[in-house]
């Protein structure tokens, strides 16, 4: 085990070649997101790539998301995909960089039926010559996972907390689930723009993961880490091979290489899903000390609320407000009131 964690410790630092940020006068692929999975003939060795193309296009744009933002949100989107397939429909897989950086932060979350959503904390960042590590900076990566536990009717979170390595999204989420979750392999994640177009028109956006699975011989590691080695050597990104023609289904083939891979029946689509409505914003308003939400109806008429994940705009008057408030704390009060039933010795 501790020789194919330093196979693969080495690629951690390899990826960002294949995340190069590319400028494009093409149009857009005629494509739906999909995500496709593949396995070695000896089982030892998993592949998946995905196309995330149409979803992180649009979380972009509703957020208004500048090329250098939106390289990070995209990266953390379909890395959090990536790794999320799999895991139960209701199932989450989150992950919050808090770095000291001008991006003020980034987060991205997956569920098991792979909907995404995500944002940056400064969305109109967009410097030049800037690279993503330097944007997020240093700080901290917070993962949350969201599991089903045998006996349990909901969902129980599992929180970890990891310094931030690079910066680079893919490579810290791939540190992350290596060193803490015991699941080697390598994972890059990679955005392409138009040129042509003001802001951050995303052009195109993918990422892969291979994972070494358990009882994988120390040969089965070595001949992974050569394949991985020898993709990054091309000097081209999973965006890059998408945007000459190359389909998800090649880039897997691409990945293991001489392993007799077998494409795997699948049909996976990455969409971006938010969650947001007004009961979500009056739940949240109702967790606000009462003071805090007497003093801020009091000097307003109108109370406004926007969705950090789509932009949505959610707009209340004072007295719409107020009246909802009061129902909750009267539904509170009466709950209180009840007696509690007695346990039987």
């Amino acid at each position: 085990m501790k020789k194919k964690m330093l196979y693969f410790k080495a690629l951690f630092f390899l990826i960002p070649v294949i995340q190069n940020v590319i400028a494009l006068k093409m149009p857009p692929l005629e494509t739906s997101d999909v995500l496709v999975r593949a396995i070695s003939k000896d089982g030892y060795v998993s592949a998946k790539v995905t196309d995330t193309t149409n979803a992180v296009a649009e979380i972009c744009e509703l957020q208004q998301c500048k090329r250098l933002a939106a390289t990070a949100l995209g990266r953390c989107l379909t890395s959090c995909v990536l790794i999320a397939d799999g895991i139960e429909k209701e199932e989450t897989f989150q992950v919050r960089f808090e770095g000291d950086g001008p991006l003020r932060g980034v987060l991205g979350i997956s569920n098991g039926n792979l909907q995404m959503r995500g944002y940056v904390g400064n969305p109109q960042l967009d410097l030049p010559e800037a690279s993503v590590g330097t944007a997020v900076g240093k700080g901290q990566l917070k993962i949350v996972r969201l599991k089903n536990l045998p006996g349990e009717e909901r969902a129980s979170p599992f929180s970890s907390i990891v310094a931030i390595e690079t910066g680079e999204i893919a490579e810290d989420i791939n540190s992350y689930v290596a060193t803490s979750e015991q699941r080697e392999g390598a994972l890059g994640a990679g955005v392409a723009f138009f040129d042509n177009i003001e802001g951050g028109a995303v052009a195109c956006s993918t990422g892969w993961r291979v994972e070494l699975l358990p009882g994988a011989p120390d040969q089965v590691a070595q001949h992974l880490l050569r394949n991985v080695q020898a993709f990054l050597g091309l000097g081209l990104s999973s965006t890059d091979m998408r945007l000459r023609g190359e389909t998800c289904e090649d880039i897997a083939l691409r990945l293991l290489d001489g392993m007799e891979p077998e494409i795997l029946e699948s049909d996976a689509r990455p969409t971006f899903f938010c969650q947001c409505s007004n009961e979500r914003v009056y739940r949240t308003l109702a967790l606000l000390p009462r003071d805090e939400i007497r003093q801020i109806i009091a000097q307003n008429e109108k109370i406004e609320a926007r969705c950090e994940f789509c932009a949505k705009l959610y707009s209340m008057t004072a007295v719409d407000v107020a009246n909802h408030l009061d129902e909750v704390d009267a539904a509170a009060a009466e709950e209180r009131q009840k007696p509690t039933a007695l346990k039987k010795s």
